[in-house]
């Protein structure tokens, strides 16, 4: 069955006194994979429970996100202040699978909280981000062992794709949600650079090293010397 289909049952029959519930994930951005799971928020009047479930239903992985409205804005504020959505994107871009009243109101409300965006880096943060990379950049253009030259770009691919989305006040992602928040940026040179870094055979370090110090440069530059943490 679709999963669509099958995300609907698995509420209708495992969920009946919900209020309403959406499919969220890659099978609600019609990017499902045969591996896929089913990500689903389940929203309950408040003082009911607030829990993650994993389970299989008919043959598929479901991660439920039982919430209620009081247990959504306590995970609101905190997935703001980490800037990376995870139940947020779910309920603002999924597809509503049922609605007893409060659906369509509860959708319109998270909408609203992605476009308000993570919380801004402070000065500090920024600069922190900024030595961080530089370190990762300056171990990746001196790197000549191969597993090596790996590890170190793939910590400089997240920490350049970090800070570039934060440039931006765009949420963050981890895996391939970090390509996908990308994605949401086709209009800067950096994004689409990363992202045809990222599908590249080659994964050439040079080519990585010039968009990483681009983006170091947009956001204060090259920070090592001299760079001080806490109070002398």
């Amino acid at each position: 069955m679709e999963p669509i289909a099958i995300a609907r049952s698995f509420v209708e029959e495992m969920h009946v006194g919900a209020d309403a519930s959406i499919l969220g994930g890659s099978a609600a951005l019609g990017r499902a994979t045969s591996t896929s799971d089913l990500d689903i928020a389940i929203l309950y009047e408040d003082g009911e429970s607030n829990y993650a479930e994993t389970v299989r239903y008919r043959g598929w992985i479901v991660e439920a996100f039982v919430h209620t409205p009081a247990s959504l804005d306590f995970w609101y504020e905190k997935e703001r202040t980490m800037r990376c959505a995870v139940i947020g994107d779910i309920c603002a871009r999924g597809l509503l699978l049922t609605d007893n009243g409060p659906g369509k109101k509860w959708q319109d409300a998270a909408r609203r909280y992605m476009e308000q965006g993570p919380m801004p880096l402070t000065d500090g943060e920024r600069d922190l981000r900024r030595y961080d990379l530089s370190c990762s950049l300056d171990d990746l253009l001196g790197s000549v062992v191969p597993a090596e030259t790996f590890a170190i770009a793939s910590e400089v691919f997240n920490q350049t794709a970090e800070l570039l989305l934060l440039q931006h006040r765009m949420w963050l992602g981890k895996g391939k949600w970090a390509l996908r928040r990308l994605e949401q940026l086709p209009n800067v040179r950096d994004a689409v650079g990363l992202l045809a870094w990222a599908a590249s055979p080659d994964h050439d370090q040079y080519q990585l090293a010039k968009i990483a110090g681009d983006v170091l440069n947009k956001n204060g530059g090259y920070a090592m010397d001299g760079f001080l943490r806490g109070t002398r």
